[in-house]
């Protein structure tokens, strides 16, 4: 059964959010009042159209701005959190609501209060919905069946939230939400998708933006050879937030401009702001560049935050990473996050972390570790466990952008670096 929620229009979302103010007197903190806010429970009076049975309501991060008497305060309340209580000084204070499922924010509302030791205001906040889509609850093979189904048929903004573990076919060549273009899809929920065919959980075209917030997508591990990365981008966007992973998938290639044992990105962009790719294989007969990430021709990879690529494993070049192709050279900027355990096992040029084949890696930050180049026996460079760069135009760089994306270069890598590679702030450690 098709578990969909339309949301639309403007709605009350909270409903009679309790402000309840009382006098404390202190000779540390002075007079203070405090602001009691109710999410949900006896105050969702009149809630927002999800019910709590659909196991939403808990999933939702609410910030709070209380701005007054000289003083800004901003709060991130946790996910199933029923009440927020805050010591504020006595004056006018200003409120700002914020509800966020995930990276969407679903609505905002406002108010204000004059605060009085010793008296309990009741202000209702109205709150204007700013999600203007269609959200899918999937707790079954079925349901996420539904949910991409429906969103193949045309564009606009869509969430699908998660509910339980469950598997899903894959997409050995067309795309998982079919030819739709100008597509947002947001796939949220600390579960896990685990693939139970060949292909893609998610393959991604032109003009579809994929995001997903601490989703688990999982391969069928080493002992199942799939076709093809668990994630393929031609053309569009993807984006890892939070605890996402894309992991244990085993890809076997037959040609040389194939890669990714996790992830393929050729005329898009992969844009990993935190989470792991981990535990990929990519295999072959003389091919299987990118155990990790294949950053293929007009491919961008980004990595931000806290992401980690680790423990992958690449037949010939790049455990972890590999930049290769003929047009519209590839670019990986690593503004943060980390790159070890991975392993190149043959191949001419290796690099058991990094592999630059062609195009451009930039680091700000970040550090690249505990990578192995290639065993002893291999055709693959010893040297290069952390990095590899061919010569030519292929270039490895670390330096800063400023916040008009200019690039200032600090520094440049060597053809091969075989140790701890750390850069801070566009400086190499």
């Amino acid at each position: 059964m098709k578990n969909t929620i339309k949301l639309l229009g403007i709605i009350t979302f909270i409903s009679g959010v309790i402000l309840s103010f009382s006098g404390c007197f202190s000779p540390y903190r002075g007079d203070e009042g405090f602001i009691t806010i109710s999410f949900g429970s006896n105050a969702r009076a009149a809630a927002w159209p999800p019910t709590d049975g659909n196991g939403v309501l808990p999933a939702l991060e609410h910030r709070v701005t209380l701005k007054g008497t000289g003083a800004t305060k901003t709060h991130t309340i946790p996910k199933g959190t029923t009440t927020a209580k805050f010591s504020v000084a006595p004056g006018l204070w200003e409120i700002t609501v914020e509800a966020w499922f995930g990276s969407v924010l679903f609505a905002t509302g406002f108010g204000d209060v004059e605060v009085k030791v010793g008296e309990v205001n009741t202000v209702p906040i109205t709150m204007t919905q700013e999600f203007d889509g269609t959200l899918y609850v999937a707790s079954t093979t079925t349901e996420w069946g539904e949910a991409v189904g429906d969103i193949s048929g045309g564009g606009g903004y869509y969430i699908i939230f998660v509910t339980n573990d469950f598997s899903a076919p894959g997409y050995p060549s067309a795309n998982t939400f079919g030819n739709a273009s100008g597509i947002n899809v947001t796939i949220i929920g600390n579960k896990t998708i685990t693939l139970n065919s060949t292909g893609s959980l998610l393959r991604i075209g032109t003009g579809q933006n994929v995001t997903i917030n601490d989703v688990k997508l999982k391969g069928q591990g080493a002992s199942v050879q799939n076709t093809t990365s668990l994630v393929y981008i031609n053309g569009g966007t993807f984006t890892m937030n939070g605890s996402a992973s894309v992991y244990d998938n085993t890809a076997s290639f037959t040609s040389i401009l194939d890669g990714g044992g996790g992830v393929y990105v050729t005329d898009g962009a992969f844009n990993m702001n935190g989470g792991t790719v981990s535990g990929n294989y990519a295999t072959g007969t003389n091919v299987g560049m990118g155990g990790g990430v294949f950053v293929y021709s007009g491919g961008n990879f980004t990595m931000s935050g806290n992401a980690k690529v680790y423990n992958n494993k690449a037949e010939v070049n790049g455990g972890g990473v590999c930049l290769s192709g003929t047009t519209d050279q590839p670019t990986f900027r690593m503004n943060n996050g980390t790159i070890y355990g991975n392993q190149s096992i043959g191949g001419t040029q290796g690099g058991g972390g990094v592999c630059v084949s062609t195009g451009t890696f930039r680091m700000v930050n970040g550090t690249i570790y505990g990578n192995i180049g290639a065993p002893n026996g291999n055709t693959s460079p010893t040297g290069s466990a952390a990095l590899y760069k061919a010569s030519g135009s292929a270039a490895a760089e670390y330096g800063t952008y400023d916040s008009g994306g200019n690039w200032f270069l600090q520094g440049s890598f060597g053809i091969y670096e075989n140790d701890t590679i750390i850069v801070k702030d566009g400086n190499k450690l």
